[in-house]
């Protein structure tokens, strides 16, 4: 019953802490810059699924991670991928835009992209029971609602938004990682029973969604900044979003697997692609206000 009201706590206070630092005008940026937010928002709410469910189609393991898979490859942007865009010299502005859109369509992409897999992917004789109504319900409870305050106060009271939102930020990622910790304590037999076979296919998804974004921006002739931003913010999951769909909503908890391995390798290749971008061309790198 503790992690059942924990969990949702903390990864609302997550999404509080994005929204904290969000504009109208992060949603509407995609008028100013059509090309790369288009672009990014492509890898992150098709591309990626896509990806997942060629992946899945491939993957000969137990249903329920197939699953876990379509589920993190459903979510949003993660808390700290607005952060380590800057490290990498990407464009900032981009990187909150897309973690403000996807965070606010994965209200409806999560749902659909999840009712899909269950019919599509798996198949009616692994069928898992998907409560598309409870998911729907609860990521708008835990991800449209905290988000929306948090613009709220940013917006009514920016210094005191401004003021906390640092606090805020390192707060929300030690949640983050509190929820990655606790998932993994919970089902670290069945994670170690399985991170061979299912192991490649997460390494897949993620290295996999980097090269498109990377591939895609270039094709599009986007500068570096937003090449990178685009690869970061679509390798970067909210796997602590994950799971909360796995446990909290489906009651599925071996279901996190996928989210747990993903946590966990995203970051690595977060700090190759920081490394690759500050040893390419630091001097073309652009950071938008």
């Amino acid at each position: 019953m503790t992690i059942e009201i924990l969990l949702p706590i903390g990864l609302a206070f997550i999404m509080f802490a994005i929204g904290l630092g969000l504009h109208l005008r992060d949603f509407t940026r995609v008028l100013r810059q059509p090309r790369a937010l288009a672009a990014g928002l492509a890898n992150q709410l098709v591309l990626l699924p896509l990806l997942a469910a060629i992946l899945v189609t491939l993957y000969g393991g137990a249903p329920v991670f197939a699953l876990g898979i379509m589920a993190l490859a459903a979510c949003p942007g993660g808390i700290t991928s607005n952060l380590l865009t800057v490290l990498a010299g990407g464009n900032a502005a981009l990187s909150v835009s897309m973690t403000a859109i996807s965070s606010l369509a994965g209200i409806l992409t999560i749902p659909l992209i999840l009712g899909l897999s269950q019919g599509l992917l798996l198949g009616e004789s692994q069928t898992v029971a998907l409560p598309l109504g409870q998911i729907l319900g609860g990521v708008f409870g835990v991800t449209g609602v905290p988000i929306a305050l948090g613009m709220v106060l940013n917006h009514n009271a920016p210094r005191f938004s401004m003021a906390i939102r640092g606090a805020c930020r390192f707060l929300a990622t030690c949640a983050f990682i509190a929820i990655v910790i606790g998932a993994f304590l919970g089902q670290r037999e069945t994670m170690m029973a399985h991170i061979a076979d299912l192991g490649p296919y997460v390494l897949a998804l993620n290295l996999g969604t980097m090269a498109m974004g990377l591939l895609t921006a270039r094709l599009l002739g986007l500068d570096l900044a937003d090449t990178v931003t685009i690869a970061m913010e679509a390798g970067l999951q909210n796997a602590a979003l994950a799971i909360f769909i796995a446990t909290t909503l489906l009651g599925l908890p071996e279901m996190v697997v996928p989210a747990i391995l993903y946590a966990l390798i995203m970051n690595l290749s977060a700090a190759a692609l920081i490394a690759w971008a500050r040893a390419g061309a630091p001097a073309n790198a652009r950071v938008a206000g």
